[in-house]
């Protein structure tokens, strides 16, 4: 309507509706444009809060997760610490040939560790890290997620030989009451090492410490897996600050 009529006054030489016409042809064009910003910033903004929403479930899964390997891999470096007392010199768990069958066999106990990356992961591939716009987090994301999808991966994920040889070396009795009476996953994401009676004799318990001593690789990978998981560890750990920093920079970038 409004180009009609400025064209009617063009062809009437009327220059005050020429004049009137195109600023309210060219307010409207700008309008138009301004209404399509703003409605892509909206479009931007939801879907940056969407993206906020999820890395801060990301970021605490991994807090979470963390503190509980810390716990769970402590008690298999302490049960790795005592099967090896034994090993050296001789000395049982509290006198017990049992409770030492159960730290040779505990010991062998893994709990891989990944991060949780599905949502810095999408929105890498789809090109949209700019929406998060605190710079220092973006860093700190691609920091955190580069370094354990390459640098200290391996640590989280290795499966030790000393794993497949104790368990080779247990009879089967033993492994059945272990993951029966001392092993509990209250969830998929726990895992606990309680305390639990002998089902078998002291005798008995001794014959299987006996076997294990015979394997003369046992003893060395023992010790490199009790190492690896000492590092893996002190390495878990420095993730923590990191975490809990991005969490906050990520409540505050929410609250915007």
């Amino acid at each position: 309507m409004i180009l009609r009529r400025f064209a009617q006054a063009l062809k009437e030489q009327n220059w005050t509706s020429i004049a009137i016409e195109f600023v309210l042809l060219v307010l409207g064009v700008f309008l138009g444009i301004q209404v399509a910003n703003w409605n892509e910033a909206r479009v931007e903004d939801a879907k940056a809060r969407a993206y906020l929403a999820r890395v801060h479930g990301n970021f605490a899964s991994d807090l979470l997760s963390i503190e509980r390997r810390e716990v769970f891999w402590r008690q298999v470096i302490d049960h790795g610490k005592h099967a090896i007392r034994y090993a050296e010199t001789g000395e049982l768990v509290d006198g017990s040939a049992w409770k030492t069958v159960l730290a040779f066999y505990q010991a062998s106990q893994l709990w891989q560790w990944v991060t949780a990356d599905s949502t810095y992961q999408e929105m890498r591939s789809g090109g949209e890290l700019g929406l998060i716009r605190d710079q220092r987090l973006r860093d700190a994301m691609s920091s955190y997620y580069l370094e354990n999808g390459s640098g200290t991966a391996y640590l989280f994920a290795m499966q030790p030989e000393y794993r497949k040889i104790v368990r080779g070396l247990t009879p089967q009795i033993v492994a059945d009451h272990i993951w029966t009476r001392c092993w509990l996953q209250p969830s998929p994401t726990e895992q606990q090492l309680p305390d639990c009676q002998s089902p078998i004799s002291e005798a008995d318990a001794q014959v299987v410490l006996d076997g294990y001593m015979k394997d003369a690789t046992l003893l060395p990978e023992l010790r490199f897996w009790v190492a690896n998981q000492g590092v893996a560890l002190n390495v878990i750990g420095n993730y923590k600050p990191i975490l809990q920093d991005m969490l906050a920079r990520e409540e505050s970038e929410a609250a915007r």
